[in-house]
């Protein structure tokens, strides 16, 4: 029950936040977040690009909340920190990453947050050594504030392509 009511919250204030955004948002449009808590939520993005990037799977698992949600592109959802562990152990022995974060949008509404990124760089496919440009990846992330802290509560990724 106690799951179901945070659902239902987050969704209420995921729903809230977007309704207040514009329809149309454009790349790099300004939000009205503040500053500072826009900078500490792109902090916490930008610290797992860079776990990503190291393949640091308990870098990135200290970035989530332990209710967290993981659903990656064609792959099953990742329910909570066991999951998500095993998700990140799997994909970090098929890819290896090279990439930058570019925010296309910010959006923090009391301690719910969400981001629109996509990333600049290559992977590596890690059996075939192909080097894949990263060009159409793209990825939403929402984020909780608890006890001053910012974290990952879901994240989604897909391709454009």
């Amino acid at each position: 029950m106690q799951t179901l009511t945070k659902t239902v919250l987050l969704a209420s204030a995921l729903f809230i936040t977007i309704a207040s955004t514009t329809a149309h948002a454009q790349p790099n449009t300004q939000t009205k977040t503040p500053a500072t808590e826009t900078q500490h939520i792109k902090e916490v993005i930008l610290a797992y690009g860079r776990a990503m990037n190291a393949s640091d799977v308990d870098g990135v698992l200290s970035l989530y909340t332990k209710d967290a949600v993981f659903m990656p592109a064609r792959k099953p959802t990742a329910t909570g920190l066991t999951q998500i562990k095993a998700a990140y152990e799997h994909e970090f022995k098929i890819i290896d990453l090279d990439v930058n974060i570019v925010f296309d949008e910010v959006v923090q509404n009391g301690n719910m947050a969400f981001a629109r990124t996509r990333s600049e760089g290559q992977l590596n496919i890690l059996e075939t050594g192909k080097v894949v440009s990263t060009e159409s990846y793209r990825a939403f992330f929402v984020l909780e504030k608890n006890d001053n802290t910012w974290k990952i509560t879901r994240f989604l990724f897909n391709f454009t392509r």
